[in-house]
């Protein structure tokens, strides 16, 4: 070091390290206020050959002493490179008056990179600090249920399939000979025929008569059916309504089909893995056969007659559909035959839309936690 002052004979180490009250402490409290210990750090370099500025050229740090890296004071950076090994003539605190801080800056410095780094890898982790709003639905994590257009076909598609299929199901039950003996041996109260016919001959005509409905005949299958006496049973105008009846329930038998084969393949779709699932379209399809069977049944208690003339109305040409009381489909059929019949309907499809409304909530908290818990491991 070079000095000329001959009062200073320790070095500027010495000096700050020193607690005395000399002059010598005096003079360095002198140069710290005054800013000449940077100018002195400066010149006292053994171990690189740029002096670095003189007293002509004082160099000024406004940095904090503490900061790591900032206070190493002006050629801090060139004399005390990070990673360079400390000189064994040195004490650790000099060398850290060299390096430009103390050890307890550099270990404060050291903890806040630990401690900024621990806070990135948290919110890395978390996905979104605790003010940032729920950013999920931007970004594509796999398991998450999304609508596409397929799947809005489908779910449409099963919603109005439902009514249709449980409609030809319930029809189709009501439509067979099951149905039939029910009503003419163990239906309580069910009207006898004023015209001869007991319960074993309705049985047997009228087994013709459903069988007409589900089989691929013509209406010469009923033209074929004759009484005991050798005189057709069913007169034309009644076998052109049974021929108008088949047509229609042939009807709702085929959309029920259609219907069904279409709304496996759609549900089939919708149940992959990323798929929304086919319970909003059996709960919604459900929903909509409830409410349709309400309605109906609403309008058949408030008046059966009006209602079943209605709903021949509606479907049927005027005039087509009424016969004689003792025309052989008033005697096989009666009103309280009708009625039963729209009842069996009633409750058949009550039943099962019960049943499927049911079973589209089964499993579906099961499948929420687990896209929760897949969105919760991808963030």
């Amino acid at each position: 070091m070079a000095t000329d002052d001959s009062k200073n004979s320790d070095d500027l180490l010495s000096r700050r390290l020193s607690s005395g009250t000399g002059p010598s402490s005096a003079a360095s409290a002198d140069d710290r206020s005054s800013g000449s210990h940077l100018e002195d750090t400066q010149a006292f370099d053994t171990f690189h050959d740029d002096p670095g500025p003189t007293r002509e050229t004082p160099v000024r740090s406004t940095s904090a002493p503490d900061s790591a890296g900032a206070a190493a004071g002006p050629g801090g950076a060139d004399r005390a490179p990070a990673g360079s090994e400390k000189p064994s003539l040195l004490s650790d605190e000099e060398w850290a008056l060299l390096g430009g801080g103390t050890a307890a800056g550099a270990g404060a410095a050291a903890g806040g990179a630990t401690a900024t780094a621990g806070t990135k890898g948290a919110k890395t982790k978390k996905g979104r600090s605790a003010g940032d709003p729920d950013r999920s639905r931007d970004v594509d994590v796999p398991g998450r249920s999304r609508f596409g257009v397929l799947d809005v076909i489908g779910t449409i598609w099963i919603t109005l399939a439902v009514p249709f299929v449980l409609a030809a199901l319930a029809v189709r039950s009501v439509a067979s000979g099951l149905f039939l003996l029910f009503e003419y041996r163990y239906r309580p109260g069910f009207p006898a025929d004023d015209y001869g016919f007991t319960a074993d001959d309705r049985l047997h005509y009228g087994s013709y008569a459903v069988d007409y409905l589900n089989n691929m005949d013509s209406s010469r299958y009923l033209a074929d059916v004759v009484l005991p006496n050798g005189v057709p049973l069913f007169a034309p105008e009644e076998i052109a309504h049974m021929a108008d009846v088949k047509s229609l329930i042939s009807l709702l038998y085929l959309v029920g089909v259609i219907a069904a084969i279409v709304g496996v393949v759609f549900a089939l779709y919708l149940s992959r893995r990323t798929g929304p699932g086919m319970r909003h379209g059996i709960r919604w399809g459900a929903t909509l056969t409830l409410l349709a069977a309400a309605v109906l049944a609403v309008l058949a208690v408030l008046g059966w007659d009006r209602f079943f003339t209605g709903f021949h109305a509606l479907f049927f040409e005027q005039g087509t559909w009424q016969f004689y009381l003792d025309d052989a489909l008033i005697r096989l059929f009666p009103a309280q035959f009708w009625m039963d019949a729209g009842i069996a309907v009633g409750a058949i499809i009550l039943l099962a839309s019960l049943l499927l409304l049911l079973l589209s909530f089964i499993g579906a908290g099961s499948r929420r936690k687990a896209r929760k818990a897949e969105r919760a491991d991808t963030r």
